[in-house]
């Protein structure tokens, strides 16, 4: 049921999205309703800072006890555009009006323009000359002056229309590369889901619990996710190590690089080092899955330091995924391998 409102949730996202992007493009939609319509996508997809942002565009940006914008508030006014410069005392200013005041001005704006006429107007005797030319001047002055504001108001809205365009953008380019990522995720699922069930029991145990950890939602698991992880590998070192080089005595293995390595003891990167090396010669396939399984218990041996020498390195949720994601993609590629390695062997027998 969570997969499923999230999948709804990313849908209307979507939507709102193309009607933000085809609305201005085709000039069908009011700034105003793109506003409305970002504050759905923020909401859908829990942008809090977009959420915030998008409440003082639409509410109207916060004042402090002085009548200034506050500093957060200027920090976010600024950063979407709202700041502009008075070159008559250079200085930079932010302006507040809403998108929907912008557009009331504008169309107030224009119909004003209607009224200004010197249709009517009649003067007579000595001063009806004079009359005449201060007439004309005086509404040549408000009409100028009319056609600068609403430039202005023009020229703000335009800068608002384009703020929500980029934010519909944004989030129509993530939301759907998202979806080609889980489509992708899930048809790799396929591909190496099957080479689980080759792994001990003991190992599969670990998996199982590294999933417990994770739906507990307990911060404190977070580091035990590591561990179990660093064991799921220690477990994956032995029980391959065994199976690919049985009948191995030696206590240091020789590199295609020519270098030996220990493989005595606790030293299981080193022997997934070795199971590695032999597999891919065993298989017609190139592959990069050496580097990516190095780097990924590297990765997890490196925090592990940081914790046991007393430096202060919480593991974050986001950390705790990202060990979990990176260990089954490299222990999915890693059974391929030696999948891939034994359909080689029986072909060449």
């Amino acid at each position: 049921m969570q997969i499923d409102n999230c999948t709804t949730r990313r849908l209307q996202a979507l939507e709102a999205c193309d009607k933000v992007i085809n609305g201005i493009e085709d000039g069908t939609i009011s700034t105003s309703t793109a506003l409305l319509l970002c504050k759905r996508i923020a909401r859908l997809v829990n942008d809090m800072e977009g959420q915030q942002w998008l409440t003082y565009e639409d509410g109207g940006y916060p004042l402090d006890g002085q009548g200034y914008l506050t500093l957060y508030a200027e920090d976010v006014a600024i950063k979407h555009g709202r700041s502009f410069l008075d070159t008559r005392y250079n200085k930079t200013y932010v302006f507040t009006e809403l998108a929907a005041e912008l557009e009331n001005a504008i169309t107030n704006s224009k119909s004003a323009l209607n009224n200004y006429s010197t249709q009517g107007f009649s003067a007579y005797g000595e001063t009806a000359v004079l009359a005449t030319i201060s007439m004309t001047e005086k509404i040549k002055t408000a009409t100028n002056n009319l056609l600068n504001t609403a430039k202005t108001y023009e020229k703000r809205l335009s800068i608002l229309k384009s703020q929500y365009y980029d934010y519909a953008v944004k989030w129509q380019i993530d939301l759907r590369f998202g979806n080609t990522a889980k489509r992708v995720f899930e048809e790799y699922q396929e591909n190496v889901g099957l080479f689980f069930s080759g792994l001990s029991v003991t190992t599969l145990q670990k998996l199982s619990a590294i999933e417990e950890l994770m739906e507990d939602g307990n911060p404190e698991r977070y580091s035990q996710i590591l561990v179990s992880c660093r064991r799921l590998w220690e477990d994956t070192a032995k029980q391959l190590f065994n199976e690919v080089l049985p009948d191995y005595k030696d206590t240091t293995f020789k590199t295609a690089s020519g270098k030996f390595i220990d493989i005595s003891g606790d030293h299981y990167n080193n022997k997934l080092s070795a199971v590695i090396e032999t597999l891919q010669k065993k298989s017609a396939k190139n592959t990069l899955v050496g580097s990516e399984i190095i780097y990924l218990i590297d990765w997890i041996e490196q925090i592990n330091k940081l914790q046991s020498s007393g430096v202060h390195s919480d593991i974050t949720r986001y950390q705790a995924m990202q060990c979990i994601i990176h260990t089954y993609i490299a222990l999915g590629d890693l059974l391929k391998l030696r999948n891939d390695a034994k359909i080689e062997r029986v072909h060449s027998s």
